[in-house]
């Protein structure tokens, strides 16, 4: 085994650990940072595929943007709601054989997908960051804009609606 499967293999484990951790805990606290190292480790996969780009973008968003959207929510929500009671029907047994059988389906579906669109003898094209950067202001860019005003409206209406909910208006 050389050193790079042994790195893969502990940031797979590292990933699927905290994934399941994430799913398991009833701690909201101990749940977002499960969320964060299963983040991470997301990422470290991405460099695996040799996608720096897609590796950092992960970081960006999800690491900070998300992870801090999620702590303003915890935050905000109160103590009260840090210890969640699990809903009835969900035992820990549950817990684990979705956790289980989600990704062994969505991999077969995507296996599939993947088997189903590359047996053509089409020529692969090398995307570089350059590409992703002209696709986003040429192509899409009203998209890319609305994507941005609707992060803003999502912005304010989480602010109004911790607002309202103190009784301040």
């Amino acid at each position: 085994m050389t050193f790079g499967e042994i790195v893969f293999i502990l940031i797979m484990l590292l990933t699927l650990f905290s994934a399941l951790a994430t799913a398991l805990t009833s701690s909201m606290i101990y749940a977002l940072l499960s969320l964060i190292v299963t983040m991470f480790g997301i990422s470290g996969l991405y460099i695996f595929l040799n996608a720096p780009f897609i590796a950092m973008m992960q970081i960006l968003i999800y690491v900070g943007a998300i992870s801090v959207l999620i702590v303003f929510a915890v935050m905000i929500a109160g103590p009260h709601y840090l210890h969640m009671k699990a809903p009835k029907g969900w035992t820990g047994l549950s817990k684990i054989l979705t956790a289980l059988i989600v990704p062994v389906f969505t991999f077969f579906v995507f296996v599939n997908f993947i088997m189903g669109t590359c047996r053509t003898d089409k020529k692969l094209s090398v995307i570089t960051t350059k590409d992703i950067g002209r696709a986003f202001f040429d192509t899409y860019m009203l998209p890319f804009e609305l994507i941005s005003l609707l992060i803003v409206v999502s912005i304010i209406g989480a602010i109004m609606l911790a607002l309202f909910s103190k009784g301040e208006k």
